[in-house]
């Protein structure tokens, strides 16, 4: 139960107005320590330190924070819309749960919110004279911060939001996805197998239509033992299902669990990357294969995703070969990933568009040929399954004769034979 609340909170903690209401708290927390610490200030330190500019200071505070917030704001919608209409509609979703961007805009409005509740403190018999030295020390470390997080916002704005940080980003995060899954194969449960299901198990029906965004495995597998059942997850994570379709096949358990395995299964409109390692592999195959349309005609751009999926592909290992004997929760059936899947969901598209234009063809049977040394043979397989069809595209799309001359010459021998 502790793993699926710190995920809970996890995603919670991606959302910017999170970060906006903690940092505001910490504001207060602020204002309410410098009158906590006021009677351990030496008398004559206000004249000292030059206290009395502290109205000043929060007046500096609050008139700028407000345009620089409602300037980074702009700014950042302004990233977003150009990443979703230059890349992939897909890649602003990545950029909204950015933290550095969240903690940025949290800083700045904090900040406003902090000089807005000392100003209007000062003008009551809250602070003496002493509480007003310690609201000055602690303005002065507010107006640090503020100074380094806009020296941050300039060089993170530096690359937001570019095809190379976007591309990056989402390779990141899929690498991420796929390591998480690797070190539990199908979640730390059993490999569900095709009819691997009992007969006499019921099905959990959905109750909307949405995407299958995250599975609380733990949770699952501890309701699981208390109402002495099984739980069949056949419905994965990334899958799009429709009110009435089932999301889970239930052995034993009764109401109890049903209720617990509907909580612990959950449903959203948009499809996250958070589980779902094939999620990122469309969306860099989405870039890529945009990058070939008539109107961007960008093959380098193409060639670039091209080895970044090669390298999130070669991280996967088969889950049905590492973990059917080790499963950590052993009353959690769960679908493997399939290795084909992951091909399509790479190359599939970009093989598709990319078919006419050599030089990306070549590129990508350069990759699938590395993959074909995987360690892996069910990754060995499906890149070969790929090349041919691939090849296949090429032979078909490419009508200039030097070109396909230069194809079948890049052409691995093996291939050429098939």
């Amino acid at each position: 139960m502790f793993p699926t609340l710190l995920r809970k909170i996890h995603r919670l903690s991606r959302r910017l107005w999170v970060r906006v209401a903690l940092i505001s708290g910490l504001a207060f927390v602020a204002l309410g320590a410098a009158k906590l610490f006021g009677p351990m200030i030496p008398d004559g330190l206000s004249e000292v330190i030059g206290a009395d500019a502290l109205n000043r200071l929060l007046d500096i505070i609050s008139t700028s924070m407000l345009a620089v917030t409602t300037f980074s704001l702009s700014v950042m919608v302004s990233v977003h819309q150009s990443a979703s209409s230059k890349w992939t509609p897909r890649a602003h979703r990545m950029l909204l749960a950015d933290t550095t961007t969240q903690t940025v805009l949290a800083t700045f409005v904090g900040a406003y919110i902090y000089s807005l509740a000392a100003i209007i403190l000062l003008s009551t018999p809250y602070y003496g004279e002493k509480e007003i030295v310690t609201l000055y020390l602690a303005t002065l470390a507010v107006l640090v911060l503020i100074v380094f997080v806009i020296l941050r916002w300039i060089l993170h704005l530096q690359a937001l939001g570019s095809l190379v940080d976007t591309t990056a980003r989402i390779e990141r995060e899929a690498l991420r996805s796929f390591k998480v899954r690797m070190e539990r194969p199908c979640l730390g449960g059993h490999v569900l197998e095709p009819g691997g299901i009992p007969a006499h198990a019921r099905p959990l029906l959905a109750e909307r239509t949405a995407y299958v965004q995250a599975i609380y495995e733990e949770s699952l597998q501890a309701a699981a033992e208390e109402h002495d059942g099984r739980i069949y997850l056949d419905a994965p994570i990334g899958r799009f299902v429709h009110r009435g379709e089932p999301l889970a096949h239930l052995v034993g358990g009764g109401e109890a669990l049903e209720q617990a395995a509907r909580a612990n299964i959950h449903l959203g409109e948009l499809r996250t990357s958070e589980q779902d390692p094939r999620f990122s592999l469309i969306m860099l195959s989405e870039i890529g294969s945009k990058a070939l349309s008539p109107g961007i005609n960008d093959p380098g751009t193409a060639i670039d995703v091209i080895g970044r999926i090669g390298r999130v592909i070669g991280s996967y290992r088969d889950e049905i070969g590492h973990g059917i004997h080790e499963a950590l929760h052993d009353r959690l059936w769960v679908v493997p990933l399939d290795a084909a899947d992951l091909m399509q969901d790479g190359f599939g598209s970009i093989a598709r568009d990319g078919a006419g234009q050599v030089e990306v063809l070549i590129s990508m049977l350069k990759t699938l040929a590395a993959l074909e040394r995987h360690p892996d043979p069910t990754i060995a397989d499906a890149a070969r399954c790929m090349s041919a069809e691939a090849l296949a595209r090429g032979r078909a799309a490419i009508g200039f004769a030097p070109d396909l001359e230069r194809l079948e010459a890049a052409t691995p021998e093996a291939l050429r034979r098939r």
